[in-house]
């Protein structure tokens, strides 16, 4: 064997200090059309939604950049509307189709926004879970 082989780092154990670590739990939405954000007038399809901010995509064609934030976005969903959101775009990946994915985290957040953010993710919790959006029964009664 002449090539060399590929050689193993140790993973730190110590918190590294870019890394991103998931801090809410993140709804799937199924209908896209249920959820939109609106960007610079543009609306488009959220993907799924936590307190911490939103997916887009796949299927919208927005030319964001990584790091590039976002100002007077508006949340726009079946009766409630969130105005005045700042973003930032801090994900871009390419879906099983070639198209993009993009993650926004919501920065400076007022008062009201996180409390009506809060409220609309519970209740979106409670729907995914009683509409079984998963289908996990069957390994709910595996366990048991």
């Amino acid at each position: 064997m002449k090539n060399t082989s590929i050689e193993f780092c140790l993973i730190s154990d110590e918190k590294e200090e870019n890394s991103q670590v998931r801090r809410f739990f993140r709804v799937p939405v199924s209908d896209k059309e249920s959820v939109r954000v609106r960007i610079r007038q543009k609306e488009y399809g959220v993907s799924n939604i936590s307190r911490g901010g939103i997916g887009i995509g796949p299927g919208s064609r927005p030319e964001f950049e990584s790091g590039e934030i976002l100002v007077d976005c508006e949340l726009i969903l079946a009766n409630d509307r969130i105005n005045g959101l700042t973003g930032k775009i801090i994900h871009c990946s390419s879906a099983d189709t070639g198209q993009l994915r993009y993650g926004i985290q919501w920065i400076d957040l007022q008062t009201g926004q996180a409390q009506a953010l809060d409220e609309i993710i519970s209740r979106m919790k409670r729907l995914v879970l009683e509409n079984n959006d998963r289908k996990i029964s069957k390994i709910q009664e595996t366990k048991t």
